[in-house]
């Protein structure tokens, strides 16, 4: 941590090395630059917060034609969701299809 005595000393080098014309206008900058920094990190922090606070989204279970068909078919419909089931409808298709 940076005691008293280490700001005296930086404010001194600074003073001398800028002037106490520039001095100012460089601190200035350096305000805006610093709450700059600070917005984008809680615009990130914010924004990391909420993709880990949303929910998962749930998968959209099979629609009725879906379940039918897969049923037709042969495949178990039991907990899976309609990408899944469409899926293996596809390969099931595929590899009859590759057999003839």
């Amino acid at each position: 941590m940076v005691g008293f005595d280490e700001i005296i000393f930086i404010a001194i080098v600074a003073l001398l090395l800028f002037g106490p014309d520039k001095l100012p206008e460089y601190i200035r900058e350096l305000g805006r630059l610093y709450a700059e920094v600070k917005k984008a990190q809680r615009d990130l922090e914010a924004e990391l917060n909420k993709a880990v606070q949303e929910p998962v989204k749930a998968q959209k279970p099979p629609s009725p034609t879906v379940a039918e068909i897969a049923r037709k078919m042969g495949i178990s419909v039991e907990g899976k969701a309609e990408d899944q089931l469409l899926k293996e409808i596809d390969e099931a298709i595929t590899s009859k299809s590759g057999k003839v």
